[in-house]
């Protein structure tokens, strides 16, 4: 097959941004903060990922190239605005779906957010169309089976799991956050320590794992005294964590997962990154007022 100029720009270009582009993106319902429905709680709207199989058809030449050169899984076509043809397809890297478009001839391949003239996010709208979105409640159940520490009371009204860098500065903002609820004893914290950022991330989040103190492991850590562990089995299972955090589509800390109500129903709201709005989330859980209570200015920014 002969490769033309146009297709081989293109697939050129596609290669050296797509990885930029699916660290930017996660899978549905990830975009900063979305919910999705809990098995069984209005099944007929919930959908997973297994619903999407691969492609059959014949395939445009720059999707072809960029199917190598990306290491990309194709699975379906949809007409798109302007005369493009769009595509869900999913990076195997990092086993996120997203919207790519090509040209009617199918000699370009085109990456990223395409916008309306009135400025509506197209690539967003399709993504909510035609990417099935994912159920978190397998998420947080894969969670509590990880390496985790957990904080607050065992019988708490609300509960939430937080992918905790130790050397996240938002990690550290979250923790002081939803501190006043988990000392009321209204909340309770499932700590996933993982490694991402920094290379001593690992020996800490292996020190939190060690403690005998998890509550005052996790303080020590956001107050900058953590205690540190060269394990060897818990660095596996940081590393272990780390996975499955990138395997649910989490690219930065911390990654969110909490149960709330939602318009009568029962459901996993997801966040990639700092809830926002913060007082939401605690309406969401039923446990309202606590952030009422906190005396630090610095922390002021994130509560609106």
């Amino acid at each position: 097959m002969k490769r033309s100029l146009k297709a081989v720009l293109a697939v050129t270009a596609f290669a050296a941004s797509f990885g930029a582009l699916a660290q930017a993106s996660a899978p549905r319902p990830l975009a900063q903060e979305r919910r999705a429905v809990v098995a069984g709680a209005a099944a007929s709207a919930a959908a997973t990922t297994s619903e999407l199989t691969p492609y059959k058809g014949e395939l445009p030449v720059t999707l072809k190239f960029a199917k190598q050169a990306g290491s990309l899984e194709i699975f379906k076509s949809f007409p798109a605005a302007g005369g493009l043809v769009g595509w869900v397809v999913q990076d195997l890297n990092s086993g996120k779906n997203l919207v790519v478009y090509t040209s009617k001839d199918g000699e370009v391949l085109l990456a990223g957010m395409a916008l309306d003239k009135t400025g509506k996010n197209l690539t967003a709208s399709y993504a909510e169309q035609y990417i099935p979105a994912q159920d978190y409640s397998v998420a947080m159940a894969e969670f509590a089976k990880a390496a985790t520490v957990v904080v607050g009371n065992p019988n708490a009204k609300a509960s939430m799991t937080v992918i905790f860098d130790a050397n996240c500065g938002y990690c550290k903002a979250l923790h002081k956050l939803i501190q006043p609820a988990v000392d009321a004893g209204d909340l309770r914290v499932t700590y996933v320590p993982v490694a991402i950022l920094g290379q001593d991330s690992d020996v800490k989040a292996a020190g939190i794992l060690a403690s005998k103190t998890p509550a005052a492991a996790v303080h020590a850590t956001v107050e900058g005294y953590p205690e540190s562990s060269n394990d060897k089995t818990l660095l596996a299972k940081v590393m272990s964590n780390t996975m499955l955090m990138k395997k649910w589509g989490f690219s930065g800390t911390p990654g969110v997962l909490y149960k709330g109500t939602a318009n009568g129903q029962t459901t996993v709201f997801v966040a990639n990154g700092l809830p926002s709005p913060m007082s939401e989330m605690f309406t969401r859980m039923g446990i309202d007022g606590h952030l009422d209570t906190l005396k630090d200015p610095n922390l002021a920014r994130f509560t609106k």
